[in-house]
């Protein structure tokens, strides 16, 4: 079954390495002397089977995060997060078989992407913004990306609450590959043609939660919901067989990882 896989964003986010200044701490609750704390974990997320898809599913949650770096002679990464910072954005989009779902019947199998670029962040005590821009390889050969505004709420010492809004876009590449309908596809489908265009795809909300269990083992939970816009929403794949409508919702657990490296 062909899965678009949410949760990679969150995977995107993870290996995001904020840069910081050599004057800043390392990352809190690290052991002194930590060259490189990194956190490993796993979870579950129910998600649509496909994007537009109105078929939810399960599937594993990844949870790896680079947190903090120390290169003797070139500095300090990770740590302490306010500010602005830039680092890399990456995603992955699962292969979508026709064969998943009968609206998909005639179109065609898309492969698997690879969604490579970067994002720029700035993050105050209570708020932060964000804006990642991706190329993607394989299955499609389009420009995406995401802007997100977030409120920081932290309840207690332990709990931190992340949300806000998101916007996504793509050029008309990506657009084609997912929810264009060609004269071919159409006519082994029996869809009517339709010809995406490009620009914004989704507008939504996203929230995540995170609790300190111990210094090193964290509680994670995350929904979001998005709805479609304009020529994807309008895509006859999802008028017909579909929903303009997504929501994702996960949890896992996570523990992390602090080594010495270069003592």
């Amino acid at each position: 079954m062909s899965i678009r896989l949410a949760m990679t964003a969150a995977l995107a986010g993870a290996l995001f390495l904020e840069a910081a200044s050599a004057q800043e701490a390392p990352l809190a609750g690290s052991a002194p002397g930590t060259d490189l704390s990194v956190r490993l974990g796993i979870g579950g997320i129910v998600q649509p089977e496909w994007e537009g898809s109105d078929s939810y599913n399960v599937v594993p949650w990844p949870i790896v995060s680079l947190e903090y770096l120390r290169l003797p002679g070139i500095g300090e990464f990770g740590g302490q997060r306010l500010g602005f910072s830039i680092g890399p954005s990456f995603n992955v989009v699962s292969k979508r078989e026709q064969f998943d779902d009968p609206v998909l019947v005639g179109l065609g199998d898309v492969d698997a992407a690879v969604e490579l670029g970067l994002k720029g962040a700035y993050e105050m005590e209570h708020w932060g913004a964000l804006l990642a821009v991706r190329r993607g390889f394989g299955g499609h050969d389009g420009i995406v990306g995401e802007a997100v505004a977030y409120g920081i709420l932290r309840p207690t010492d332990r709990l931190e609450l992340r949300g806000g809004p998101e916007i996504t876009f793509a050029d008309s590449e990506y657009f084609d590959t997912y929810f264009s309908v060609t004269p071919a596809q159409a006519l082994l489908s029996g869809l009517p043609v339709y010809d995406a265009g490009s620009g914004f795809k989704s507008v939504g909300i996203t929230g995540q939660a995170t609790y300190s269990l111990t210094d090193k083992v964290d509680l994670h939970a995350r929904a979001s919901y998005t709805y479609l816009l304009s020529d994807a929403g309008e895509s006859p794949i999802i008028e017909i067989g579909g929903s303009r409508n997504q929501v994702t919702v996960g949890a896992g657990i996570s523990y992390r990882i602090d080594l010495d490296l270069f003592d």
